[in-house]
């Protein structure tokens, strides 16, 4: 996750190296050929470049804000999940706390399910991160198999689906008739999992402009491999003053600059992807995990 200013550039280093060196080894190769063989022969007019170029810079604008909203939501999604699991499991500490809302059970019997409860709420929050990472059958540690078993979870269908269903049955089975605020109440936070989890899954598996991402690379490219020809050496001091070099970096700073925004957009594109521009959802779902431990330790 970057952080600091400092660490985004450093990122930005690593992405647009390679465009920084391929486009310098291009730009040398077209000027020391133009050099070789005469000076100007194939140099296009300057005006048909601007225009291009303003095309090209109104096509990855576009983009550019595509998937920066794009990511947003995603943010935007897994902020609303931190905060419905904190409710969620704060109300589960407090109505089992009341031993009257229950069937007959014991005070220590309701704090355990209560515990078992939250237990699964945090191995919800796991699958599901795990699903945006496409591990949708993760290997469970012998705890985590014995609380699927004690919730009847079904691992060989979707298994965040299979939890929410055991969480939902749950309370169904131990409210008691009297207590139907309390049920309907964590039931309602059940439909709000279902719909953040439906949010998501609408984000990765709808592909990101796919047509269009094609397209905005080719002209990009195609814009790069023309930037020596319309921009040609510079003659500043005349042939022997070696100004014409300025050519070089100058090239290559626009050239790396159009194709490392492509590239930036399509990490942006996708947000729960595993790389360092991606929504930090491991580092979130640690913390909503520490969030519902600390509730489930007042239970013991």
């Amino acid at each position: 996750m970057i952080k600091t200013e400092k660490q985004g550039l450093l990122q930005l280093l690593k992405i647009s190296s390679p465009f920084i060196v391929i486009t310098t080894i291009y730009t040398i190769l077209v000027l020391g050929l133009e050099e070789y063989f005469g000076d100007h022969i194939y140099k296009i007019s300057g005006q048909i470049g601007s225009v291009f170029g303003l095309a090209v810079a109104f096509f990855l604008g576009f983009r550019m804000n595509s998937a920066y909203d794009r990511w947003w939501e995603a943010r935007k999604i897994f902020g609303e999940l931190t905060n419905n699991t904190r409710s969620f499991v704060t109300k589960i500490y407090a109505y089992y706390g009341n031993k009257e809302n229950f069937k007959g059970s014991g005070e220590s019997d309701v704090k355990i399910e209560a515990q078992k409860l939250i237990e699964l709420s945090i191995l919800y929050i796991r699958q599901l991160k795990n699903e945006m990472h496409n591990n949708f059958k993760p290997k469970f540690n012998e705890e985590e198999t014995q609380l699927l078993k004690r919730f009847k979870v079904n691992s060989s269908n979707k298994i965040s689906n299979e939890i929410l269903l055991a969480l939902a049955e749950s309370f169904e089975t131990d409210f008691a008739s009297k207590a139907n605020f309390e049920k309907n109440d964590l039931m309602q936070h059940i439909n709000r999992f279902y719909d953040i989890q439906g949010k998501a899954e609408r984000i990765k598996n709808t592909p990101f402009l796919m047509i269009y991402s094609a397209f905005t690379k080719i002209i990009v490219s195609f814009y790069v491999i023309l930037i020596p020809l319309f921009i040609g050496d510079i003659d500043l001091g005349g042939e022997e003053s070696r100004f014409e070099l300025l050519a070089i970096p100058i090239m290559v700073i626009i050239s790396s600059s159009f194709l490392t925004i492509n590239k930036l957009a399509n990490l942006f594109g996708e947000p729960f992807s595993e790389n360092k521009t991606s929504v930090t959802i491991n580092e979130i779902c640690i913390t909503i995990e520490q969030n519902c431990n600390e509730v489930k330790n007042k239970l013991l």
